[in-house]
């Protein structure tokens, strides 16, 4: 079979007896093979016609679209009809001249899909004949608008309509002449978006004979003067049209005899030319119909001025923009419809488009007289000339983009600013940043990046609702731009944190140092001078980092300032602080330990002491279950320098669950031993600990598995946990009072509580702080402490334990105001569980 097709393809010179190669994809209703194997359709059964009257064989084969381009442009196959013509192809393979007939494309979909325009198409599912100029058009069209298409590939018209009747896509790309003829089967109508009217074609293979196409032009033309021809009457018959009405019988001509002859024939060359004059008038008003209806449903400003710039002709989306039928525009120039700077501005770009004779893409801003509201167009213009040896006239097609650019405007502002505040966010501070860091200027001036952070924060939230929290940042923002000097850079980093760039404060870094002082003691006033609704006192801590872009980086630059911003906070807040070295040593020395507090639990490098708490009577009731870490290089690491860091990075969680598994473990052997069966273990439970989802089922596993009774387990918690999430909190407390376990608020007195809250709460113990118990006997303020809190221990039913009792005094001022439990040096330093009873 290969050597049949290369030896037809080479041979064709388009003489009689030839046989010639056509390939056929299926596309009724103009073109397919019938059950015999013959060409039918339109353009097939034209095809079989030129072949008898030009004595060639045809033979045929059955290919997909695609598939047959190939083929032909390979020369396996001499002749392909229904090929639209395009410079693409043209360079690819043949054309003969002469077109066989004119179409267009259109989209189809389901009843009620509501697609009216290209912009409808976003998101939407498409099929369309692989390598059709359908796709290659809209493709384009689609990208030029920015408009997300899927592309639904198929082999033909008839398999994309299916794929629109099963769901597999929402619309389907045809010529009108087969959506027409099989739309309807599918249960797809039209839609208002007709693009790309075409030229169809037989197509030729490169090595075909020139002779075949010149042959194939001659018997088109031919046939287009003739009504009576083979291409009428095969139009006429796939268009269902009724034959030709009018023609006078033959047997009439004998009628006249040979004396009315002359007569007779003029008379029929009369009939004959005002019959094809009436054809030639309806083609010409259904071509003005199908013209009209296409103008008509593209969704653009379509319009034709004549040379001096008055509107010959306008579609109906002008008519639409502006509010008049068209034999109410035409005639008129811009100044009857645009306000005079648009006028103007339009009649401008026109004279140029006339004057240079080239067609130009512009984007227009235009003002309806009667909307003062700006409207963008994306306008294409080019001159036109209607009739040979006549000035052109200016065809103008333009498509409104203003709902687009607005939209997009809308997604630059969410890309780049803070919804909350209007503040530039993170993004933005973030370029700004990287730009000034990158500025090649040899003067290299300072400038100063200031971080500021609110002091708890999170009490507004947890007190008064975030609704107030949101008020508040807004009242910051407002209050931080008003204060800051003229072009200095403010954002909104997160939550409540801002940072403010403020750019080439000076040559000297001393003088910028001063500068960005001053700058960051007005904004902590005014922060001060902000109130919430409960009077609660409002302040921010700054952190303060100077650079002049030699040797820093973006990330190097925030992190000094978010160092010394943690410097700040822990001075105590309300204040600010400037990076220097030191802090960066810190940092490093942060970093190498935090990698170490990884690897302490694996290592076996955690342990646990315990410190006795003892009755009136001396008698040891309890421990206090501290965790201690001894690294092999550092030696003993301080609990104030590792649990802090233990929380901040997560890792108190495995470590807290760890300490937890340990003290139950020691309560299930204590259990069976009877002089220890009675006491308590008391854990601190850190805040980050107690909030995990899982903390309440996985405390009851340990309970479970290690049969430790629940009643001597004590956990220890702050102020500051109880008051964040109150009711979430209460239910968690609420789950485990229920197993037996008993709570303690920790360092009481050094947080924020709400005594109507903690009488609602399932608390045993109340532990007051060992800053207090310290000044005790020497400080009244100290003292009046200590006694309210026992007072207020006992009015709510709690049992009071006094942490830091170091002095016989101290213990006995306490047994006088009714605090009958200590724990403190006086009765022992934390140690191991095996030295803890040795004197017990």
């Amino acid at each position: 079979m290969s050597l049949l097709l290369s030896g037809l393809g080479a041979a064709s010179s388009g003489s009689a007896n030839e046989t010639l190669l056509v390939g056929v994809y299926h596309n009724p209703p103009k073109l397919f093979v019938d059950d015999q194997g013959r060409l039918r359709g339109v353009l097939g059964e034209l095809l079989e016609a030129i072949a008898r009257q030009e004595e060639w064989s045809l033979e045929s084969i059955a290919c997909e679209f695609q598939h047959c381009l190939e083929l032909l442009e390979r020369g396996d196959i001499d002749l392909m009809p229904d090929v639209a013509w395009s410079e693409e192809r043209a360079q690819r393979v043949a054309f003969h001249h002469e077109p066989i007939m004119h179409t267009w494309s259109q989209l189809y979909q389901h009843e009620g899909e509501g697609v009216e325009a290209i912009l409808d198409l976003e998101q939407k599912r498409v099929a369309v004949v692989k390598g059709s100029i359908q796709q290659e058009y809209l493709r384009a069209v689609t990208e030029r608008f920015d408009v997300m298409v899927a592309w639904h590939l198929v082999d033909s018209y008839a398999e994309g309509f299916q794929a629109v009747a099963t769901g597999e896509a929402d619309l389907a790309v045809s010529d009108h002449l087969f959506g027409d003829w099989r739309a309807h089967n599918y249960g797809l109508f039209e839609t208002p978006i007709i693009f790309q009217p075409i030229r169809l074609f037989y197509a030729g293979s490169p090595t075909l004979s020139a002779t075949v196409l010149e042959r194939i032009d001659s018997v088109l033309r031919r046939w287009k003067q003739d009504p009576r021809s083979e291409y009428f009457v095969t139009l006429r018959a796939w268009r269902a049209e009724a034959p030709p009405a009018g023609i006078i019988p033959a047997w009439l001509w004998w009628c006249f005899g040979l004396l009315a002859t002359i007569c007779a024939l003029t008379l029929g060359v009369a009939l004959w030319l005002r019959r094809r004059m009436t054809l030639n008038r309806a083609q010409l008003k259904a071509n003005e119909a199908m013209l009209a209806t296409i103008l008509d449903s593209v969704d653009a400003y379509i319009y034709i001025k004549t040379p001096a710039l008055r509107y010959q002709y306008v579609n109906r989306r002008v008519s639409e923009l502006f509010g008049l039928p068209a034999e109410q525009i035409l005639g008129k120039s811009d100044e009857a419809f645009f306000d005079s700077e648009t006028a103007q501005e339009v009649a401008q770009v026109d004279r140029n488009v006339m004057e240079s004779g080239k067609k130009i893409t512009i984007e227009e801003s235009n003002v309806l007289q009667s909307d003062s509201h700006v409207r963008t167009f994306l306008s294409i213009k080019m001159p036109l000339v209607l009739a040979p040896g006549e000035p052109a006239s200016l065809c103008g097609i333009s498509t409104e983009v203003t709902d687009f650019l607005e939209m997009q405007s809308r997604s630059n502002h969410l890309t780049f600013y803070d919804a909350l505040t209007g503040l530039p966010n993170r993004r933005l501070l973030m370029e700004s940043l990287t730009r000034e860091i990158a500025q090649e200027n040899s003067a290299r001036p300072y400038s100063a990046l200031l971080v500021i952070d609110l002091d708890n924060f999170h009490l507004i939230n947890d007190i008064q609702g975030h609704e107030s929290g949101d008020q508040l940042l807004i009242d910051v923002a407002k209050h931080l731009r008003q204060h800051l000097p003229e072009g200095a850079v403010l954002a909104r980093f997160s939550g409540d944190e801002f940072v403010a760039l403020l750019a080439r404060l000076g040559e000297h870094q001393a003088d910028t140092a001063i500068g960005a002082e001053h700058a960051a003691r007005q904004l902590l006033e005014a922060v001060s001078t902000l109130r919430t609704g409960n009077a609660l006192p409002v302040s921010a801590s700054i952190g303060i980092t100077l650079f002049d872009g030699v040797e820093h980086s973006m990330n190097s630059v925030l992190q000094q300032a978010d160092l010394a911003l943690q410097q700040a906070k822990t001075a105590g807040g309300n204040t600010l602080r400037f990076f220097n070295q030191a802090m960066q040593t810190s940092l490093i020395e942060r970093a190498n330990l935090e990698a170490d507090l990884h690897h302490a639990l694996a290592r076996n490098e955690l342990a646990l002491h315990y410190q006795r708490q003892v009755d009136h009577q001396g008698v040891t009731i309890g421990v206090e279950a501290l965790l201690r870490w001894y690294h092999p290089q550092r030696g003993w690491v301080s609990p104030a320098t590792f649990i802090p860091l233990a929380e901040e990075t997560g890792l108190i969680v495995p470590i807290g669950y760890w300490v937890l598994k340990s003290a139950c473990e020691q309560l299930a052997k204590w259990s069976h031993q009877a002089p220890y069966a009675t006491l308590t273990i008391s854990v601190n439970v850190s805040s980050v600990q107690f909030q995990q989802p899982e903390f309440v089922r996985n405390l009851e596993g340990l309970l479970a598995q290690t049969q430790a009774p629940p009643g001597r387990l004590v956990l220890e918690v702050t102020e500051s946990l109880l008051m964040r999430e109150p009711k979430r909190v209460r239910n968690t407390m609420l789950k485990l009072r229920a197993q037996g376990i008993r709570f303690a608020i920790d360092d009481f007195g050094t947080g924020y509580s709400s005594l109507s809250y903690l009488k609602r709460l399932p608390l045993d113990e109340l532990k007051i702080d060992r800053s207090f118990i310290r000044e005790l006997l020497t400080d009244k303020a100290d003292a009046a402490i200590v006694d309210t809190t026992i007072l207020l221990a006992v009015s709510l039913g709690l049992t009071v334990v006094a942490e830091g009792v170091e002095k016989t005094e101290q213990l006995d001022w306490l047994k006088g105001h009714g605090c009958y439990r200590y724990q403190g040096y006086l009765f022992g330093r934390p140690m191991p569980i095996d030295n803890l009873f040795e004197s017990y």
